[in-house]
């Protein structure tokens, strides 16, 4: 059955999001050079129990983005106009790297609305400057016009290396959706990302759990130096993937999918 997309407004932004299933409010946001649409094949076991809303973030899928940067903070703000439409007033939040980043954002202005976290390939903390200057030659491939390049050399890297000809299929769709994602929209997400801050500390005094989703392989988020050293909420837990990269919910997508219905059922 096809989903319609429907649309919430933040302030003159239009936020575009699809919402199914019933239960517990459960928000997936997608990373970057992602959209709403990374999930589709991930929701249909999750919206047995759950009324799962996926979300484009600023610059991503049909969201446009807010302006010349689209911080974490005004991601979070979309994502909580998105809620606030349908009247809810707590949900879980599910974010992917980027996601997550947003998510955190949430967990620091408005706990309130949080029934619980997980951090799906992410933590809470800023960019190092490593990772600040390869984001300013991104910004530099983009506006030169080779988006494509850009595309072409980070999704690879996205899964492990030693399964990624098993995923084959999901390679190319992440690469046709990071594809159609706009110029500005990526800019602006970067530079959001960049001047993102360290909210390890918002994360450690939680008051709601957090689940941490990590994969072993992952070329972007080091296991032993990011992973490893992130301190969680009293009640938290982690979920480490073996084999998987940056994409667990398509690598190893049983015991991602596991993992968060353990979760959600204590709320």
């Amino acid at each position: 059955m096809k989903v319609m997309t429907q649309w919430a407004t933040n302030g003159q932004i239009p936020v575009a999001y699809q919402v199914k299933g019933s239960g517990i409010p459960m928000v997936l946001l997608h990373g970057y050079l992602e959209s709403k649409e990374i999930w589709k094949e991930f929701t249909p076991a999750l919206i047995l129990d759950s009324q799962v809303f996926t979300i484009d973030l600023p610059g991503h899928g049909q969201t446009p983005p807010t302006g010349d940067i689209s911080t974490m903070d005004l991601m979070g703000e979309a994502v909580l106009a998105v809620l606030d439409h349908h009247g809810i007033d707590r949900a879980v939040m599910v974010g992917h790297s980027m996601g997550g980043y947003a998510a955190l954002s949430i967990l620091e202005h408005h706990p309130e609305r949080m029934l619980g976290l997980v951090l799906l390939h992410s933590h809470p903390f800023p960019d190092s400057m490593e990772v600040v200057k390869k984001r300013k030659r991104e910004i530099e491939i983009v506006a030169k016009g080779y988006q494509h390049l850009l595309v072409a050399n980070n999704i690879p890297n996205m899964f492990a290396g030693e399964t990624l000809e098993l995923f084959t299929r999901e390679l190319k769709k992440t690469q046709r959706i990071a594809g159609r994602t706009t110029p500005e929209g990526i800019i602006a997400a970067i530079r959001g990302l960049m001047s993102r801050p360290d909210r390890s500390r918002v994360l450690a005094d939680s008051p709601v759990p957090c689940l941490n989703i990590i994969g072993k392989q992952d070329k972007y988020i080091d296991f032993e130096q990011v992973s490893l050293k992130t301190v969680l909420p009293a009640g938290s837990e982690r979920l480490i993937l073996e084999y998987a990269g940056h994409m667990g919910f398509f690598e190893e997508k049983i015991e991602v999918y596991k993992g968060l219905m353990d979760f959600i059922r204590q709320f």
